[in-house]
């Protein structure tokens, strides 16, 4: 596998490393970097330093091992590395952009270079990150985790499909594909974990990011559903999908666990920013319990306006209101 590293991305690991350790106390780096950076500038004009600094950089950023943490992490899963011909790693400003990806999704030289590889029977692997992660310990972890992301997206049986459509609104979208980033990361963390390898999150931190996509499930039953997820050796990439979009195959996944109830499958979950089944939009606000709380001449008339309506469903507060009003006469249709 080829491994290629953004040049900017590499002069800014090696300055900002310099300057932390020695800020930190140790000029070795620092040292090291002048003993071998100073005949550049006695020896070569002005013109011709640029290229001298770029071999300078490239060699510290291997020699110092900045190079081999990623390769590491490939190493850890032969069979993907044997699948990839090429990963670029460029650098990002935000943490927010880091990521790893098929590497044709990046842009049009990418895909150009991707194409290159895939003609072979290979495929291209992009990794972006901030500079200062190449001396966070955690960066292993991440790689090892975004790693077993590529894999899943390679592996046939997982049926990937990047361009599905997923939710009616653009709010109900988000939504949906947030808590399916929750439940794939919570899937690869198990995984690592049955593998004996250190996971991004440990399963108490995964437990409680689920949890809080899914508070309306009460707390012993979120946890014989979590337990089951948890156990679950594999997902598809549309089970993963039904279970962000409908909080019930969440449920179906709950096993017998101490201390743990298994919810009931027949209840509906009105969850957070799902959509109303009366107007369409999605809502924060829903309206529970209807047959205690909404009188029933009140359901009978949203019942004929919207046929196999069942009061179950629930209803946003506004519809709810607006359907109060129509049946006591006050707001016509």
């Amino acid at each position: 596998m080829e491994l290629r590293f953004q040049p900017s991305l590499i002069q800014e690991v090696i300055d900002a490393f310099i300057e932390k350790t020695e800020r930190e106390g140790d000029p070795t780096f620092y040292k090291e970097f002048h003993e071998l950076a100073d005949p550049i500038y006695e020896n070569f004009p002005l013109d011709d330093r640029e290229p001298e600094f770029q071999k300078l950089y490239q060699y510290l950023f291997g020699h110092w091992g900045f190079a081999d943490i990623i390769d590491n992490a490939f190493s850890e899963f032969p069979a993907l590395k044997e699948r990839i011909g090429i990963t670029l790693v460029r650098g990002v400003l935000k943490e927010d952009q880091e990521s790893v990806d098929i590497l044709r999704k990046w842009g049009t030289v990418e895909e150009d270079l991707a194409k290159q590889f895939e003609s072979k029977g290979l495929k291209g692997v992009g990794i972006k990150l901030l500079p200062r992660r190449f001396y966070d310990p955690a960066l292993p972890r991440f790689c090892r985790h975004e790693l077993l992301h590529i894999k899943d997206m390679l592996d046939p049986a997982f049926l990937y499909d990047p361009d599905i459509k997923v939710g009616n609104t653009p709010g109900e979208e988000s939504l949906i594909l947030a808590r399916y980033r929750v439940l794939w990361c919570l899937s690869i963390d198990s995984c690592l974990t049955r593998m004996g390898k250190e996971a991004v999150f440990p399963k108490e931190q995964r437990f409680r990011e689920f949890s809080t996509w899914y508070r309306k499930i009460p707390g012993k039953q979120l946890v014989a559903v979590f337990e089951g997820l948890w156990a679950t050796e594999h997902f598809t990439h549309p089970e993963l999908i039904e279970m962000a979009t409908d909080t019930l195959k969440v449920i179906d996944r709950a096993i017998e666990v101490e201390g743990a109830e298994i919810p009931e499958r027949k209840k509906i979950m009105l969850m957070p920013g799902f959509p109303c089944p009366l107007c369409g939009f999605p809502t924060y606000n829903w309206v529970e319990n209807l047959e205690k709380e909404v009188e029933p001449e009140v359901l009978d008339y949203i019942r004929q306006n919207h046929p196999g309506w069942d009061p179950e469903y629930g209803g946003c507060d506004r519809c709810i209101e607006v359907y109060k009003l129509r049946a006591a006469g006050v707001m016509g249709d």
